[in-house]
């Protein structure tokens, strides 16, 4: 995935980007195609913001988490972004009618080929 970062009201941290791309990478992997996401961090009195957005071929996905520690927040963020992933992904894959699936057929032609058994034990 490829990333883009931003810094409101902190200086830049190569060790940020660097935990956060990895925490990222991590989770990408439940996208089914790749996307391209913008990571911004900003600062208030007290607390720390993170904001991340991603746009994939499936959905656009935004996601922002506040802590007072900057690596709980990104945690806090990639949790939140992974929960969306995995229901988007389940939401893509299981997205046929249950007689259309592999199962579904395998299911209704062993009914069929025991209703024409029965029929011909009859006769």
């Amino acid at each position: 995935m490829k990333l883009q970062f931003a810094f409101k009201h902190l200086h830049r941290s190569e060790a940020l980007e660097e935990y956060t791309r990895h925490r990222l990478t991590e989770i990408s992997l439940f996208l089914l195609k790749q996307g391209q996401g913008q990571v911004t961090f900003g600062k208030t009195k007290d607390r720390f913001t993170i904001g991340v957005t991603v746009n994939s071929k499936e959905k656009f996905f935004k996601v922002q988490a506040q802590d007072a520690d900057i690596y709980a927040a990104v945690d806090l963020a990639v949790g939140k972004l992974e929960k969306q992933f995995l229901r988007t992904r389940k939401v893509h894959q299981n997205h046929k009618k249950y007689e259309l699936s592999k199962e579904g057929k395998m299911e209704l032609l062993n009914s069929r080929l025991e209703f024409v058994g029965r029929f011909r034990k009859a006769a």
